[in-house]
């Protein structure tokens, strides 16, 4: 059922500059998935079942598959298992952690896969610590996607306010997806200072389940790690450093919780762009 968003009904100041707003609707699509959107006249369906039940299945989906991706990091890092091999190859691929060797240009004192346990070696910045660092973060998506999904309607076509300012319908840039940034800072605590997950509805139902989820993964990354993007899985310049893929890349996490969910290595190849075909049922 929808109902009039609260900020809308109070007329409360927007979050950022300007104070245009385009979206004044709100609805439960399920348990934890709220979506806005610019209500229609009377007797319009909008949006239709189909894009409500796409952004709804996408949403499950991203939260489980970060769940999932969260409980396969501590198996290894926590647990202490061997890696697995879509493991290692998602570290390699997806974080620029090399399975051969290597200390990713200074960062790590050694790059052992496995490594034993020894007491003496607990504070190095080894491969274990950096996967311990993957996995917090990993775990700080999973309790955010897993305490409830909000996301807002682009509307791409007849938008008439972005950013707080007017603008003419059909101008906005399109876009499959967007999270604004509020300064290099952030609050990647909870997310609030920076804006909400907006998704171009219209596309959800073009997308496979995994794409879709992939899509809010990469989003939750900007608004809770508050983490700009450096490259995408599917430029040839990706991955870049591994630095870089912890604190600039949200695609690094996005499909590394894909692949880890699956147990299929997902976006395998440089310059690569088979995000759109991703298979994959729900979890």
């Amino acid at each position: 059922m929808a109902f009039t968003k609260l900020t809308t009904a109070l007329h409360l100041p927007r979050l950022g500059g300007g104070n245009q707003r385009y979206t004044d609707t709100n609805e439960f699509l399920s348990v934890g998935v709220l979506i806005a959107f610019h209500a229609r006249p009377a007797g319009t369906v909008y949006p239709s079942l189909a894009v409500k039940t796409a952004v709804n299945r996408a949403a499950i989906q991203a939260r489980n598959i970060v769940r999932i991706a969260n409980d396969e990091m501590a198996k290894v890092v926590i647990q202490r298992r061997n890696e697995p091999a879509v493991f290692t190859a998602a570290m390699e691929r997806h974080f620029n952690l090399s399975s051969t060797g290597g200390t990713a240009g200074g960062l790590l004192t050694d790059n052992i896969v496995n490594k034993p346990f020894k007491l003496g070696e607990v504070f190095k910045h080894d491969r274990r610590w950096v996967l311990e660092k993957i996995r917090q973060k990993m775990l700080s998506l999973s309790f955010h996607l897993n305490t409830g999904i909000y996301v807002i309607d682009m509307d791409i076509a007849n938008r008439t306010a972005d950013g707080g300012t007017t603008i003419a319908a059909a101008t906005i840039d399109p876009d499959e997806a967007y999270t604004y940034r509020y300064g290099a800072n952030g609050f990647p605590l909870c997310g609030f200072r920076n804006g909400e997950i907006h998704l171009d509805f219209s596309l959800m139902p073009t997308f496979t389940l995994n794409a879709g989820a992939s899509l809010i993964i990469h989003e939750a990354g900007h608004k809770f790690l508050n983490v700009p993007d450096t490259y995408y899985a599917y430029e040839a310049n990706y991955p870049p450093s591994l630095d870089l893929c912890l604190d600039a890349n949200p695609d690094s996490f996005a499909w590394t919780a894909m692949s880890l969910a699956t147990g299929v290595l997902r976006m395998p190849n440089a310059g690569s762009n088979d995000w759109t075909q991703c298979p994959g049922a729900a979890l």
